[in-house]
């Protein structure tokens, strides 16, 4: 047996090897599994297992998605297969490391351990009574708590509100070290749970614990003691003075393998979920109460169905009050500033005030809207923490929304949250009517213009309030940080088109923090800002050798195309950098492919495709290292030679296999390595080195580069200890560098918990998505407008934090930055006068707003009756007209054979279509009502013609109109980049068209032959 604490001596511990530690873990698994969260010590163990972060992201998933104590068990097997030497010191430092030092010392002899199953099944029989504790109020009164674990149960409140955070806090507490339970009544008394504090300390107190006895067990123990004393004999170190036993192996250890055998105990977890009724009733019974039937114990007591109050600051409340007089109001605060609170309190007073007065048939429902997919869970777990259980609340988007009948859900609820594509497409097909809501929140407002889904709605609700005067419509809310000035270069315009955007949300109020200004400052600090220009490389063999190809590729280009085109058409710009280049390439494109040359036509669409490859390798080497510009040649060139390779390409391939040898020693020479990545890695290491729990989020312009960073910092031996990982949006495929949802969850995981604490990410990251606060912000290279300026300082909350922009000085970022800068303050000025305009001058801030409604409407009306005319035209002009492949010129399908889904998706319905393409399968995405399960190329020479979908069960090759050439009767050619032009008008699918798309398995088998896969 251990040793037990008191002031007898601590025996030293006896050395602990490897193999003995294979035998220590088999005999305290289930100590381990009950007590140790393996996420807070995986991070310590990356070392000792090859591909380190694998091993913890598998830790991890394993614990989010089976629960700690199978994750700790299956660490706990992983660990036992380790050959790394050294390995068990490594786990017993790492349990020291994360706040688990009593499970070191017992494991190691040093000390005893107080069995603590009493206060943890306690816990579980008051279950229902603990769920009205706040668990936020009670993190600052429980130091035994590590900083991992605060984090984790932050998140959860964030993320799934109150009763997850509860369940994670007391799982977590229970897991501690002696003295959680004292800590846990105190928390409880400094809360004002006074009662169920006294109640729970009446039942027992933790000097009463002994591990494995009874209390007629401890009358017999104290009994032998006072024997010994008289007999003189010594104590040993399970007779303590302090009257705890010494938790020894468990006797099932023994006998049974600790590594496999499951964990007895209920999880406490599983208490908290599902109330055991049989206990409650049970424990009436001993203390004298009126026993209850299971359906009574089962209720939960009335606190439990109040509300948890709305912790609002004065600001917050400045901010709150037009919405709450009744005024459609845009709320404009910093990021960080809590806009979604002021939200939250707006709603609940909205929905009470409603059940205080109004008439039954009025009832309010509120309708929160988001623009990217991850915010709808995210949003309402925020609304579900101080509304529910009261209140119904739905969230909803794309993918769901498909699955159910849309008009008929959204009645039922109080609060929805949903994207606003899901809205605008219920309203455009009539299955919702606006007047069904009370109110519409609009979050990150500032989308509310031209072709947004925002912008849409809107212009659907002032329509019918012009038009059905008299009819109940939703009060509107929008939040934003910042509403922008547009292409404003006076303050009058930037007056503008802030009214504009009061006028596209039907606004009569913007509510800004004026008065409590300082407030505001306290709680929500401006990180600092510096700009740093870095010059480019001194040489660059690299690119001098990338733009000589070029340059020989553009003299056979005018040589051979000069019979077809003006010499000022064959003619380049001189910067290939700029995007007057890139422009001149793209319309060189267009023009080849309207030849009727088909082979100098082919020709100019390879040279094309290589100058673009070439024009990316050249801005790949200009951010990234030469190195990732070399491997995004290497995969055209492998890519080409794979699929559709002619001898066109082989022609021109062979200027990069020539130089090949050269541009490879040059990609592995250090003097030639960026400027600009040396600086970013000097910053990053600084930053670091100044606090080395710093929490750093990079912004970057594209996935390509995010890639390319991320493979720079893993591959150098300082940043790589710093775990990176990327962030980008869902709306991409995994195989184009997009990430699914559930990935970017793991990921903010990782970074919440230190487990990454330096994060790559392009405009995702910018605003909505909650993240964790981090204290450096560095933008390398990646400038937007005003709005995107204020959105990404706005991630840098922790106190002392930076925002660093790293720009090279050609690239004309730095100067980019200032204008933005220059824009944010006359932002400012033209917020503020607006403030004051619509205090003193009410009525003609409501004029100008009803004005540009008006300039609004007219021009809505204009593009509506061109929109027909062209309709009109293009149904006269697209007889006859159809489309040929535009790398190889082989026939596709005729105009009259497409059909359009939902405005935005043009299909093919001639069954005779799959004969003449390849279709390679795709990981299905279900996007709305209809999926994406295939990629649809070209049979001939593989180039990309687009999508095949599933819609209501039919098989729909979906084209890009980009990959065509559009041939008239008369034999003339011409391009189209994007459907909206088209010179051909497409009907609307009709119910006819999908059953013809319908195959039987007939149509199957005897098409079988033609599919390729």
């Amino acid at each position: 047996m251990p040793g037990a604490t008191g002031t007898d001596p601590q025996p030293e511990p006896v050395p602990i090897g490897d193999e003995l530690g294979k035998a220590l873990l088999e005999a305290f698994a289930p100590l381990l599994k009950e007590t140790v969260i393996p996420g807070n010590i995986v991070v310590h163990l990356m070392g000792n297992f090859n591909n380190g972060m694998a091993f913890v992201q598998t830790v991890l998933a394993d614990e989010r998605n089976k629960g700690p104590n199978e994750a700790m068990q299956a660490l706990l097997v992983k660990l036992q297969s380790c050959e790394q030497p050294g390995w068990f010191h490594a786990f017993l430092d790492s349990l020291d490391k994360a706040g688990y030092s009593h499970i070191k010392n017992f494991i190691e002899g040093r000390d005893t351990m107080l069995d603590m199953n009493g206060f943890k099944r306690l816990l579980q029989l008051w279950a229902p009574q603990l769920q009205v504790v706040v668990a936020m109020e009670m993190l600052p009164h429980l130091p035994c708590l590590s900083e991992q674990d605060k984090e984790q149960i932050e998140a959860e409140n964030r993320n799934h509100g109150n009763t997850r955070a509860l369940i994670t806090l007391i799982d977590r507490v229970t897991r501690c070290g002696p003295g959680w339970y004292t800590q846990f009544l105190e928390g409880l008394r400094r809360n004002k749970y006074d009662e169920l504090a006294a109640e729970l300390k009446d039942i027992k107190t933790e000097d009463d614990v002994v591990t494995g006895v009874d209390s007629a067990d401890k009358d017999d123990k104290e009994k032998d003691n006072e024997q010994k004393e008289g007999d003189g004999s010594d104590s040993t170190a399970a007779d303590s003075e302090d009257d705890t036993v010494a938790v020894s192996v468990p006797a099932e250890a023994a006998t049974t393998n600790g590594l496999n055998a499951s964990n007895g105990a209920e999880p406490l977890a599983t208490a908290l979920q599902e109330v055991h009724i049989d206990e409650v009733a049970e424990k009436q019974e001993e203390e004298g109460c009126e026993k209850k039937t299971a359906l009574q114990a089962a209720k939960p007591p009335p606190e439990q169905r109040k509300l948890k109050d709305i912790p609002m600051r004065g600001y917050q409340m400045e901010l709150a009050i037009p919405a709450l007089e009744g005024r459609n109001t845009i709320i404009c605060a910093p990021t960080g500033s809590g806009k979604t609170r002021v939200a939250i309190k707006i709603t609940r007073d909205h929905l009470e005030d409603a059940q205080e007065g109004a008439c039954a048939d009025a009832r309010r429902r509120v309708v929160f809207l988001v623009n990217k997919v991850p915010l709808v869970e995210q949003q309402h777990n925020a609304f579900r923490e101080y509304l529910s259980p009261k209140y119904d609340i739905l969230p909803l988007s794309g993918e769901a929304a498909a699955d159910i009948p849309v008009g008929e859900t959204l009645p039922d609820y109080d609060v929805i949250i949903l994207t606003a594509q899901v809205l605008e497409n219920a309203l455009r097909d009539e299955l919702i009517s606006l007047d069904t809501f009370s109110m519409l929140i609009f979050d990150e407002c500032h989308h509310c213009q031209k072709n947004d889904p925002y912008n849409a709605i809107m212009t659907r609700y002032i329509k019918q309030k012009v038009e059905k005067s008299g009819t109940r419509l939703p009060q509107i809310i929008g939040l934003t940080a910042s509403l922008g000035v547009g292409k404003a270069k006076s303050l009058k315009d930037a007056v503008e088109h802030i009214l504009k955007a009061c006028a596209n949300l039907d606004a009569e109020w913007i509510s800004q923090v004026v008065e409590r200004k300082a407030e505001l400052q306290i709680y929500n600090q401006k990180p600092d800002e510096e700009t740093m220009a870095v010059s480019g490389r001194i040489e660059d063999p690299f690119a001098d050798m990338i733009n000589a190809i070029m340059d020989d590729i553009e003299k056979t280009l005018a040589t051979e195309a000069s019979k077809h085109l003006t010499p000022e058409e064959l003619k380049p710009p001189r910067q290939r950098e700029k995007q007057a280049y890139e422009q001149w390439v793209v319309a060189l494109a267009r023009k080849g492919a309207t030849l009727k040359d088909d082979v100098i036509s082919r020709t100019i669409h390879a040279a094309t495709t290589h100058l673009r490859k070439y024009t990316d390798a050249l801005a790949i080497n200009a951010d990234a290292r030469t190195k990732d510009a070399l491997q995004y040649l290497d995969k055209f060139v492998t890519g080409l030679q794979n699929e559709g390779f002619d001898g066109t390409d082989e022609d021109l391939v062979k200027h990069f296999i020539e130089a090949r040898g050269k541009l490879k020693e040059y990609a592995a020479d250090p003097k030639y390595s960026n400027p600009k990545l040396d600086q970013l890695k000097y910053l990053i290491l600084k930053a670091y080195e100044e606090k080395s729990d710093s929490r750093c989020l990079l912004f970057c312009k594209t996935r390509a580069l995010t890639i390319a960073l991320l493979t720079w910092m893993k591959e150098d031996p300082a940043l790589c200890k710093l775990n990176p990982g990327r962030l980008v949006g869902a709306g991409a495929s995994e195989s184009t560098g997009g990430m699914t949802q559930n990935q970017q969850v793991e990921l903010l995981e990782l970074f919440t918990t230190g487990g990454r604490k330096i994060v790559i990410s392009t405009s995702v990251a910018e605003e909505g998505i909650d993240i964790a606060k981090c204290n450096f912000v560095f933008r390398y290279d990646y400038v937007g407008n005003e709005i995107g300026k204020v959105q990404t300082r706005g991630r840098g909350r922790a106190e002392g934090s930076k925002s660093v922009l790293i720009a090279g000085r050609e690239g004309g970022n730095v100067l980019k930055e200032k204008l933005n800068t220059i824009r944010e303050r006359l932002m400012e000025k033209a917020m503020l006068q607006v403030w004051h305009m619509q205090r003193e001058k009410h009525g003609d801030f409501m004029k100008e707003v009803q004005r540009l409604q008006e300039e609004s409407k007219k021009e809505r009306d204009l593009a509506k009756a061109l929109k027909e005319l062209e309709r009109k035209t293009k149904k006269v002009h697209g007889r006859g007209m159809k489309l040929l492949c535009v790398k190889c010129k082989e026939f596709a399908c005729h105009v009259s054979d497409f059909r359009k889904i939902k405005e935005n998706h043009h299909v093919v319905v001639d069954k005779s279509f799959p004969q003449r393409i390849k279709i390679k399968p795709h990981p299905p995405k279900k996007i709305d009502d209809w999926e994406m399960n295939g990629k649809v190329y070209c049979k001939n020479c593989r180039q990309d013609w687009g999508i095949q979908m599933v819609y209501r069960k039919a098989s729909f090759p979906t084209l890009k109109i980009e990959s065509f050439v559009l041939e008239k009767p008369d034999g003339t050619r011409l391009t189209c980049r994007k459907w909206k032009k088209a010179p051909f008008d497409v009907e609307d699918i009709t119910p006819d068209d999908i059953s013809g798309m319908l195959k039987t398995p007939e149509e199957d088998s005897e098409e079988e032959e033609e599919l390729y896969y």
